[in-house]
């Protein structure tokens, strides 16, 4: 059993600024103010909660929500290139909209033609499975903070859940930024 605390980075520059950043990271985005207070709020939330290790994405706005936590709770941040944003492709840089007027339903995300490097929510779940696959080894009964993106957090949310993929796009969960959501893994 792992206790998983899903933490979704606090809002960043690219939210505001409509601008697709996954990896790799063109252009550094930091946490805004908002984002910042947003963190903090769910680090006061993680403080008592017993935290064992917290693993993060390696962009820029994962790793200052995961130092922040850090800061708070007195644990290391581990970097998981697994917990990276969705491979964006040629749209990684560009205004979001470029990408949802390409993908405007996320069932087109499902398995994606990769002429243009979109990652697919296939190949996500892929290396999200190899990494829970690499956890129960080492953090068995152990409570892990995941910090990442709003996919990925969802999609990992979906196996977690024993969840399709399309259930998890028909799902009214979906995390917002700089939220924490528990989910205790037992797999049989």
């Amino acid at each position: 059993m792992i206790t998983f605390y899903l933490v979704r980075h606090g809002e960043a520059e690219n939210n505001v600024n409509h601008i697709g950043n996954s990896s790799p990271e063109k252009i550094k985005m930091h946490l805004t103010v908002e984002g910042i207070r947003q963190v903090t709020t769910t680090a006061e939330f993680l403080v008592g909660k017993n935290i064992d290790v917290i693993l993060a994405s390696p962009l820029q706005r994962t790793r200052e929500t995961a130092a922040l936590i850090a800061e708070k709770i007195g644990k290391e941040v581990l970097i998981d290139d697994r917990l990276h944003e969705t491979g964006m492709g040629i749209y990684n840089g560009e205004p979001i909209e470029k990408f949802f007027s390409r993908y405007p339903d996320m069932r087109a995300r499902i398995t994606t033609l990769g002429e243009d490097g979109t990652e697919s929510f296939i190949d996500m779940r892929g290396r999200l499975t190899e990494l829970l696959s690499d956890m129960k080894k080492v953090y068995a009964d152990k409570k892990v903070v995941l910090v990442s993106h709003g996919d990925v957090l969802d999609q990992l949310y979906g196996i977690l859940s024993e969840e399709s993929i399309g259930w998890t796009l028909d799902d009214d969960w979906y995390p917002e930024k700089g939220s924490c959501m528990e989910v205790v893994w037992s797999e049989n």
